[in-house]
């Protein structure tokens, strides 16, 4: 292969086919053991040749061709990885936003008892304090799992769902108060 990689720095562009004829097999394997979509396979398998293409330069010709193009398919799958998560958690903020704002909607619309139980839970919910307030907004209000919440927060995960129980159980006794002073 060595020639082959030569001969593309030479400038001929046609030597290149012969690198991926011979090693987008291996490539390919490699972002099929980590990827389910054949797709993201076949898109991730030809970002990976255009990028050793565009940085043949940079290849030692003493190196390992096969190691160089699996690590470049490995950053290209981090790659990917990182912008689907990103595009993930863009969908879940807006999901969420949308969420908040049509049950605002709904609570300004709502007549008698329902209008009243809305401002009743909204405001033992300003009620809530510290830690126990931020694990139920970002429980309830912005969709976050647990585990999530646990290494933001810098803890375990049973002391936030114990946190989320007893603000459970604060927002219960508050919403009772409520309804038995409004009685």
């Amino acid at each position: 292969m060595r020639e082959e990689v030569e001969r593309v720095l030479g400038g001929d562009r046609e030597a290149f086919r012969g690198i991926v004829m011979a090693y987008g097999p291996r490539v390919r394997a490699f972002l099929a053991a980590h990827l389910s979509n054949p797709q993201d396979v076949e898109d991730l398998a030809q970002e990976t040749f255009i990028a050793a293409y565009e940085g043949l330069d940079r290849f030692d010709l003493e190196g390992d061709l096969a190691r160089w193009l699996i690590g470049i398919a490995r950053n290209k799958f981090l790659m990917h990885l990182r912008s689907a998560y990103q595009s993930v958690r863009g969908k879940e903020r807006l999901r969420c936003a949308i969420l908040t704002q049509t049950s605002a909607d709904v609570a300004e619309g709502l007549e008698g008892d329902d209008a009243e139980a809305v401002a009743t839970l909204r405001q033992c919910l300003d009620k809530l304090e510290g830690r126990i307030r931020t694990v139920i907004n970002a429980r309830y209000f912005e969709a976050q799992p647990v585990t999530g919440i646990a290494k933001a927060l810098a803890t375990s995960a049973t002391a936030i769902s114990s946190l989320l129980f007893r603000g459970r159980k604060m927002l219960e006794e508050c919403i009772g108060k409520g309804a038995l002073r409004d009685a």
